[in-house]
């Protein structure tokens, strides 16, 4: 089935599984919208009239416990003293920097009202600038019988946009906000604004004080299903001078008395902490939450914001440590390799009500198509299929045979077999790829014991493709390829009652945090080269594994590099070889305990690891850094000790 929409932007076009262009994007940017409406970019000019918020006491207190006292103003209007002081500085900063040609006024500070002694304001305005189109920031309790009529003669003079604060469906978040108006005002704001024909862009705040993800969605669903035509959305700060920093203190105050008294006393504390009553997301948190978000909108509605901009002198919390442009480049990544897309949990299609979920994908009539154009199909000396990553420049694979380096790389090192004749076993996979490694130990585990498998991938196309590529070998004890499709539909599959495997998606830095301490018996590390992939061989990274991992616990990997060997035993591993397939070097094993340590580090590699440069690990502190970031970082402290040394 395919469905197709006319809209502003071109034609969007959905099928089972769903294939999206939006400028090859996994959403809908504003910029690129607009782009598509006006012939080139509009540059938004922000304006602040000084007009105040309806929602704040004639002394300034009140309004909404987030706003400070510039009432969201941009940075760039501080400090001039007239509107059209505000324009000319602005139009000019945009024709130089970025060869801007088209504008659009953004009057954004507080809230406007539209009364009598506003509306000249607007129209002094566009008679002294020449303006593509013109935005307005508001409530919905601002929004009168007069405001609406305004509007619509602006309307006809220029294109209009009306930016709307929502924040929330929910009616207790709004009163504990001190929002001072509930969601029925905001639906009926959206609907009224659309039969006047003014375009209507929503503002919402993802991780207001006591809502889960449950109210992001509830929020996402019901805008919508309302006719909105954009929707900025913002991640809470907690900002100086606010009504929320004085509860955030408090917060603080409260959980660490709490602390205290516990310590003392030895009784754990039954209270709820600050973080469960005001949740302040940090980068990758936050990330899941707004994908989900994007998920729900409407594939034809452009999304303007993905986070909140803050003075850094003004900011309480949270401090990232992601910059915004890396940011909006990690939801990018992600959505792309996970295969998500706006819209595709979107409810309700105006045509027909059709459901749109990633579950679509119909496993009982083969139609699964994953997109494979970066992976090329490479067959082993083993027989064994892998692929060549064009992203990475690498193959997954050694040329040796991909079975075979999943059997004596990591199956036998890490005597699968013998921990499964003694009890169940967990193994978690990291960088799960094609899938061999968990593969292999699933195909071995045929007796009584439990083998329960967590694996990490980013890549979901990689899976999906695995899934169509992988060949059947006669020593296959179940379908390998049935249990690829699965994985990749469902994120789950099992194999009779014994053996199970899920997958979780995303940056392992991050999915591993969500995991529980000492759990896993064995680890398979099996990410791309250190020169490629270096955000997964770092001392902070293989720090995370070790919390994972039970007293007995072992860590196999095919890298043998002396940073990461170096790494391993910086985070407190006994580290040695396990032997060499398809190349010379053997791979590593990283043990909680010294006696598990079979086969030790050469002499020489010792010697390196205590007394060379080449022993300085890769480091992440945050578990943010790029691969380029990382190993940059490596080489400056390589160049500093030397200078030390010559020194």
């Amino acid at each position: 089935m395919t469905i197709f929409f006319s809209n502003p932007i071109g034609e969007v076009q959905f099928t089972d599984h769903p294939t999206y262009t939006f400028m090859n994007k996994p959403y809908l940017q504003y910029k690129d919208y607009l782009i598509k409406r006006h012939g080139q970019a509009l540059f938004r000019v922000p304006i602040d009239f000084g007009l105040g918020c309806p929602n704040r006491e004639s002394d300034g207190s009140g309004g909404c416990t987030f706003c400070n006292a510039r009432g969201a103003a941009a940075v760039q209007t501080l400090g001039a003293e007239t509107v059209q002081e505000q324009v000319r500085a602005a139009i000019q900063f945009a024709r130089e920097r970025y060869g801007a040609k088209k504008f659009m006024a953004y009057i954004q500070a507080f809230s406007a009202t539209f009364g009598p002694e506003q509306q000249p304001l607007y129209l002094e305005l566009l008679n002294l600038f020449d303006f593509s189109a013109v935005s307005i920031g508001t409530r919905p309790d601002c929004l009168t019988p007069q405001a609406y009529d305004f509007l619509t003669q602006l309307n006809e003079r220029i294109e209009t946009w009306v930016e709307l604060g929502v924040q929330t469906c929910n009616d207790r978040t709004l009163q504990r906000i001190n929002r001072g108006h509930n969601w029925a005002a905001s639906e009926q704001a959206i609907r009224r604004l659309h039969e006047h024909g003014i375009k209507v862009a929503v503002h919402v705040i993802l991780g207001l004080p006591g809502e889960t993800a449950e109210d992001f969605q509830a929020t996402a669903d019901a805008l919508a299903a309302l006719p909105i035509d954009a929707v900025k959305v913002h991640n809470l700060h907690i900002e100086k001078g606010t009504a929320l920093a004085k509860q955030y203190s408090e917060l603080h105050h409260r959980d660490a008395e709490t602390q205290r008294q516990k310590l003392q006393s030895s009784v754990p504390s039954s209270g709820a902490g600050g973080e469960k009553n005001l949740p302040l997301f940090m980068e990758h948190d936050y990330a899941e939450h707004l994908m989900d978000f994007i998920r729900r909108m409407p594939p034809i509605i452009p999304i303007m914001r993905l986070t909140t901009d803050t003075l850094d002198d003004e900011l309480i919390a949270p401090r990232w440590h992601m910059a915004k442009g890396q940011f909006k480049d990690y939801v990018i990544q992600q959505m792309i390799c996970r295969e998500w897309h706006q819209g595709d949990l979107y409810r309700k299609l105006e045509t027909g009500n059709l459901k749109l979920e990633t579950g679509n994908l119909k496993l009982e009539t083969g139609n699964l198509k994953p997109e494979t154009g970066r992976l090329k199909t490479v067959e082993t000396e083993d027989g064994s299929t892998t692929f060549w990553n064009e992203d990475y420049k690498e193959h997954y694979h050694t040329p040796a045979g991909a079975r075979l380096e999943a059997e004596e790389k990591y199956i036998v090192p890490g005597k699968l077999s013998d921990r499964l004749e003694h009890g169940n076993v967990r193994l978690l996979d990291v960088c799960f790829g094609l899938g061999y490694n968990s593969l292999a130990a699933l195909n071995l585990a045929t007796g009584k014991s439990k083998l329960e498998i967590t694996a990490l991938e980013m890549d979901r196309r990689v899976v999906g493709a695995a899934a169509q590529s992988l060949q059947p070998s006669p020593s296959d004890t179940f379908n390998w390829r049935k249990t690829l499709t699965e994985l990749y539909l469902y994120g789950k599959s099992s194999i009779g009652n014994q053996q199970s495997a899920i997958i979780r998606w995303g940056d392992a830095r991050y999915t591993a945090t969500k995991l529980p301490n000492q759990h896993f018996d064995l680890v398979f590390l099996d990410a791309f080269s250190t020169q490629r992939n270096s955000e997964l061989w770092t001392v902070d990274f293989f720090k995370k594994l070790r919390r994972l991992m039970k007293p007995d616990a072992l860590l196999l990997t095919y890298c043998a590099a002396i940073p990461v060997r170096s790494g391993l035993i910086e985070a407190g591993f006994y580290v040695g070889e396990t032997k060499p397939v398809g190349r010379q070097r053997g791979g590593t094993l990283a043990a909680m305990r010294p006696q598990d340590i079979e086969i030790p580090l050469p002499d020489h590699e010792l010697k390196m690891i205590k007394e060379t440069t080449r022993r300085l690990p890769y480091r992440d502190p945050y578990g943010i850094w790029t691969n380029k970031e990382i190993l940059r970082d490596r080489q400056e402290r390589i160049l500093a000790e030397k200078t030390q040394q010559d020194g």
